[in-house]
């Protein structure tokens, strides 16, 4: 099963005082004194200033050791400079550090803002206690996009998410459901994607309620007791998945074409190889033709899927955040 484990993102991130949520760094206690002498001497031999929020940017990962995991989110949460190499790499690698990124960059992604630092406690609480059903039988993972980007593959999975995160359902160990979303400043939440893993054969079903957007938007309101929802307008939606389903379909040709002059110009094991890169090109390329094939024979079942919320009314103002319209959830 691909993605991470809820329970794998360990440690716990404190809340501060109102005065300090901009930049919650302030509320660390001395702070300089948990940096060994050597760096804070190599530092001043620099011409930095003894003052932590001078400094703290410069520093490489092991001069932290003695933070825990919430003073060193709170430090780079705090930061307007780019940390050091060391550190920026930590919360792109290390799963629970990435996780509290991602949150920041999803409020940035999808309305321009860092929200305060007790949102993101709040996020990350109830992002990793997600509870999806009492049967024993499904499990969650979770996912996000890479890097920066506010949707697209995700990380672990490769599946393409309609959102910065997603959880991928599994039944009896078998990928079932993922449910995209992003976390926008605010205590928001937008719901991007409800779809099935396969088109045909999900037996699974019969184990939820009939009307999966009402289920759906049930759960985040279970799991995000207090955030404002919103629904993505499917038209909207297809338009973005199309036109990313034919950008990726020009990759593929190209690159197809390129290994077929490599597999002509190549002998022995590098033409072994070369032929294997071709075959998933070319697999790419099927692939994805179908897939936009699928969306656009699906259209109007997958608009009206979404429309229907069951006894959740969404609001009949338009809610458009780059470029896509949602529609806030009223009840």
């Amino acid at each position: 099963m691909k993605g991470l484990k809820l329970s794998s993102l360990k440690g716990e991130l404190k809340k501060v005082d109102a005065k300090h949520q901009k930049e919650p760094a302030r509320s660390i206690k001395r702070p300089g004194a948990k940096i060994d002498a050597e760096w804070k001497r190599a530092l001043k031999e620099r011409g930095y200033s003894s003052r932590f929020s001078n400094y703290s940017s410069c520093l490489p990962l092991r001069a932290f050791n003695n933070f825990s995991f919430d003073e060193l989110c709170k430090i780079k949460y705090s930061s307007i400079f780019t940390m050091h190499e060391s550190v920026s790499k930590l919360f792109e690698i290390k799963a629970r550090y990435e996780i509290v990124r991602k949150i920041k960059n999803s409020m940035w992604r999808w309305g321009c803002g860092s929200g305060v630092w007790n949102e993101v406690v709040d996020a990350y609480e109830h992002i990793r206690n997600f509870v999806f059903h009492s049967n024993s039988d499904f499990e969650v993972r979770l996912d996000h996009s890479t890097y920066h980007n506010e949707y697209g593959y995700a990380k672990y999975s490769r599946l393409f998410i309609d959102g910065v995160f997603a959880y991928l359902i599994y039944y009896k160990k078998k990928h079932v459901m993922t449910i995209g979303f992003s976390v926008m400043e605010g205590r928001q939440i937008l719901i991007q994607q409800v779809q099935s893993a396969e088109r045909s054969g999900n037996r699974f079903l019969y184990r939820l309620p009939a009307n999966r957007m009402e289920f759906v938007i049930e759960l985040f309101q279970r799991n995000f007791p207090g955030y404002i929802l919103y629904v993505i307008d499917a038209k909207f939606l297809i338009g973005k998945t199309l036109r990313g389903y034919r950008h990726a379909l020009e990759l593929a040709i190209i690159r197809t074409k390129r290994l077929r002059t490599e597999v002509i110009g190549a002998t022995g094991a590098e033409k072994v190889t070369a032929l294997e890169r071709l075959k998933k090109a070319n697999d790419d390329v099927r692939l994805t033709k179908e897939s936009i094939k699928h969306l656009r024979d699906d259209h109007d079942r997958i608009v009206t899927f979404y429309k229907n919320t069951g006894r959740f009314k969404l609001d009949s103002e338009k809610f458009i955040i780059n470029n896509l319209v949602h529609y806030r959830v009223l009840n």
